[in-house]
């Protein structure tokens, strides 16, 4: 049996142009009878607040990639994002600390591509695990995805504190608010506050397995040698999210009508197609398998 859940923190806007999360961070702190519950404290915080008051991504660099240990302790880096982290780091954490501030982390994110009601996890710790187990008995259209990283060393927000949940909701454009988008979200957070007070109580069940899409590769569009990107996302996976491809299924189109196929040897289902944001890191799309795995 895990030890009690003290306090949960409850974060948006990372990303300081995904206006869900930002929203919902001000209608929970107006209204903050809406996330109490008997057994733990929450805590409701903007992440990037300037980026928010920009209505852009981030003002340096990604705050949802600076949360390594490594980055953490390099006070040679001092981009805003980079000086913001320590401060978030002491308020939440520090990660890696046996005594957080925060034990669990619930952060708000939205995407450009069609993924519906998601959440994302990059952890092994078991009591995260049986939240989202939950959680997806609760919202059987919810999505698992088990992200592996773009950094050795987890870089999230979620990552701060022992436990960490990240939502991801989309299709929706950067910068806008949906009320579809914005109460779905609402409703897997009510749905993890709700397990905590199981959890607390000694009345969570224990789930034995969950059905997730286990992280692959990232692969990048086509681009020639000057770095330009020489085909888009094939209109057949464009808002078809978690696609399944197979080997000869069309994942391109160059800007001159000609399909690139995939060539792997495994189906796999695709994540995160055509992200807006991710055009910067190079990555087209995530794949993945579809599986379920025991807890």
């Amino acid at each position: 049996m895990h030890q009690a859940i003290k306090k949960v923190g409850i974060t948006g806007g990372t990303h300081g142009n995904e206006l869900t999360g930002v929203y919902l961070i001000h209608k929970f702190q107006a209204n903050p009878a809406l996330v109490k519950r008997t057994s733990f404290e929450t805590l409701c915080m903007h992440m990037n607040v300037g980026a928010i008051e920009q209505c852009t991504r981030y003002v340096d660099k990604d705050l949802n990639r600076t949360f390594t240990l490594k980055a953490l302790e390099d006070y040679t880096l001092t981009e805003y994002e980079d000086s913001l982290s320590k401060v978030i780091n002491q308020q939440i954490g520090p990660k890696g600390s046996d005594t957080p501030a925060v034990d669990l982390v619930i952060d708000l994110h939205t995407t450009t591509s069609d993924m519906g009601l998601s959440i994302c996890v990059s952890t092994q710790d078991p009591f995260t695990w049986q939240a989202i187990a939950y959680v997806q008995e609760q919202i059987p259209e919810l999505h698992i995805f088990r992200w592996n990283g773009d950094t050795e060393d987890a870089s999230f927000v979620s990552s701060i504190p022992p436990h960490g949940i990240t939502i991801e909701v989309g299709p929706i454009p950067q910068g806008v608010l949906r009320a579809d988008t914005f109460f779905g979200t609402e409703r897997v957070v009510q749905a993890i506050l709700d397990y905590v007070e199981l959890h607390n109580q000694g009345k969570a069940i224990q789930y034995t397995e969950a059905d997730i899409y286990d992280h692959v590769e990232l692969i990048d569009y086509p681009r020639n040698a000057q770095g330009e990107i020489t085909a888009m996302l094939h209109p057949s996976l464009q808002d078809n999210g978690y696609a399944k491809i197979e080997k000869g299924d069309p994942l391109f189109v160059t800007l001159e009508g000609k399909d690139i196929c995939y060539e792997g040897e495994e189906p796999r289902h695709i994540l995160f197609a055509n992200e807006a944001a991710y055009y910067e890191k190079h990555f087209s799309m995530c794949l993945t398998d579809k599986k379920t795995i025991s807890l």
